[in-house]
């Protein structure tokens, strides 16, 4: 049965985020709007560029606002389904060679994985249907589910402790998640969650001696993760309200066309370089 469980995950996940997404869309969305709508210095908004109708969500009108921005994020289905199918795949016999890689266990780790990179598409679609406060807050979250993985799960590539890495990532989400208002950019706390990652990763090498694992092949799989990224972010920086890549009134939306499905190729490269990893030293 633990072979399957992933596709239960998948599935499940599907059903419960998208499903009490689909029932807001046709019901309406309450609660206040997000701040990004209240009009700047230089723009009507700051919302990500794509243009949108404020009265319906000031009056919680059914529908989606920010269409492109909101359904581009499906491509998390996607993503997270190849991960399940792999997963499925290790589990089942079908590949061999599992060896002492956390990815191939019969554990939870990768069914949270194959969540995480659900979450990362279909949270971010609340924000950008709803362009509400709290919507905000589970755009955020989905974030966090994610970054605090790539830490919590390269710590436990070093220390081999299911104890400290469910408490340490859970933890480290419900209080980045609650901090969310708090902290003036929610890029703060991704960034430092990214930049501990690195240093982790780099101990990783430092200790096993291979960069990167030391492969042909997964350096290429985490050197092209970075570039998905780091494209991305570029994507993310300069399609903003303002910006040169912004035309509110275009169908191609290079935050929801680019910067989303980009993070999405990052999350599938690291799965795949994660796949590869023999951590008998742990």
């Amino acid at each position: 049965m633990h072979a399957a469980r992933g596709f239960v995950v998948w599935g499940a996940g599907i059903a419960v985020v998208l499903g009490a997404f689909l029932i807001f869309v046709a019901a309406g969305w309450p609660g206040s709007a997000d701040s990004c709508v209240e009009p700047t210095v230089h723009a009507a908004n700051s919302c990500f560029c794509e243009d949108f109708r404020l009265p319906d969500v000031l009056n919680h009108k059914f529908g989606v606002r920010q269409e492109v921005n909101t359904w581009s994020n499906l491509y998390a289905i996607l993503t997270s389904f190849i991960v399940a199918l792999f997963v499925f795949l290790d589990r089942s016999g079908k590949v061999t060679g599992s060896g002492n890689n956390l990815m191939k266990s019969a554990t939870w780790v990768p069914d949270l994985y194959i969540f995480a990179v659900l979450f990362l598409g279909l949270g971010s679609m609340w924000f950008h249907a709803s362009l509400t406060a709290w919507g905000s807050v589970l755009d955020g979250a989905s974030m966090y589910v994610y970054a605090a993985f790539l830490v919590f799960y390269s710590i436990r590539r070093l220390w081999n402790s299911a104890a400290f890495f469910w408490i340490g990532y859970l933890s480290t989400v419900l209080v980045s998640t609650a901090l969310h208002k708090v902290v003036p950019d929610s890029v703060i706390t991704i960034m430092i969650l990214v930049v501990a990652y690195l240093a982790v990763e780099i101990i990783i090498w430092i200790r096993s001696g291979k960069v990167m694992q030391g492969k042909a092949r997964t350096i290429l799989l985490w050197v092209l993760a970075a570039t998905a990224i780091l494209l991305a972010t570029f994507f993310w920086i300069f399609s903003q309200t303002g910006r040169f890549m912004c035309d509110p009134d275009s169908l191609f939306q290079p935050h929801g066309m680019l910067w989303h499905p980009l993070a999405g190729v990052m999350a599938l490269l690291l799965y795949f370089y994660w796949r590869e990893a023999d951590d008998t030293s742990r």
